[in-house]
C-alpha cells in the first residue's frame, strides 16, 4: 500500500512539475534536494554528471529568447526573459531527474517497471503492440540504471559515446521479463490518477 501511494505521488509529480512557476520550481528543488540528502543519495555526484547538459540549456535559452536586455556585448545579448526561462527549465529538468531517482531509490526496481508498464498498456487501444511496449519500457529502465552508475568526462565525451554505441551491454542486463496482467484494480488506479490530474490542472 505504501509503495503504491509513493509511486502514485511520484508519477503525479512528474506529470505536474512542468506547470510549476519559477518560485514553485525553486521551492520544490530545495525540497527534493533535502529528501535526497535524507536518503543518503549522492546529489553532488549526480549533478556533476549532467552539469554540461544543464549548462548548455542555460546558454541556449539565455542567448536565444528575446526580451528586456540585461547584458550586451558585441553580438551577444542576454535577456531577462531568456535567463528566467533558462533557470526555469534547468530547475524543471533537475526536479524530474531527482524525482525519478528518488523513486528508484525507495521503491523496488521490478515494482516500478511493472506499474509503469500497466499505466502504458492503455496505449494498446491505439494499436501499440503489447509485447513491444513491455520490452521497451523494461529496457529503458534497465539501461537507465546501468548508465546511471557510469562515469563520463567532458574531454572524452565523444569517445565515451562512441564506445557505448559500439558496445554490447546485453550481457549486463537481466533478460527475464515477467508476464504482466492488467486487472480491474489497475484500471481504477489509472482512472483515479487521470481524474485527479485533470481536476488539479484544469479546475483548480
Amino acid at each position: 500500500m505504501i509503495n503504491a501511494f509513493t509511486l502514485f505521488i511520484g508519477l503525479f509529480t512528474l506529470f505536474s512539475v512542468g506547470s510549476f512557476s519559477l518560485f514553485e520550481q525553486i521551492m520544490f528543488f530545495i525540497f527534493m534536494v533535502c529528501i535526497s540528502l535524507l536518503l543518503s543519495m549522492p546529489v553532488l555526484s549526480f549533478f556533476n554528471k549532467i552539469k554540461f547538459f544543464l549548462l548548455a540549456i542555460t546558454i541556449i535559452f539565455s542567448l536565444s529568447v528575446p526580451g528586456e536586455i540585461i547584458l550586451f556585448y558585441d553580438f551577444i545579448s542576454i535577456s531577462r526573459e531568456g535567463l528566467e526561462l533558462a533557470v526555469n527549465n534547468v530547475l524543471r529538468l533537475s526536479n524530474i531527474f531527482l524525482t525519478v531517482f528518488i523513486l528508484m531509490k525507495v521503491l523496488p526496481h521490478d515494482y516500478i517497471i511493472k506499474n509503469i508498464i500497466k499505466a502504458c498498456l492503455i496505449l494498446t487501444i491505439f494499436g501499440v503492440k503489447k509485447d513491444r511496449l513491455i520490452v521497451r519500457v523494461y529496457l529503458t529502465f534497465e539501461y537507465l540504471e546501468l548508465y546511471r552508475k557510469k562515469e563520463f568526462k567532458f574531454n572524452t565525451l565523444s569517445r565515451d559515446i562512441a564506445a557505448q554505441i559500439n558496445q554490447d551491454s546485453s550481457d549486463k542486463l537481466n533478460p527475464t521479463i515477467k508476464q504482466i496482467e492488467f486487472t480491474s484494480q489497475d484500471f481504477l488506479w489509472i482512472l483515479t490518477f487521470t481524474l485527479l490530474f485533470i481536476t488539479v490542472h484544469f479546475f483548480l
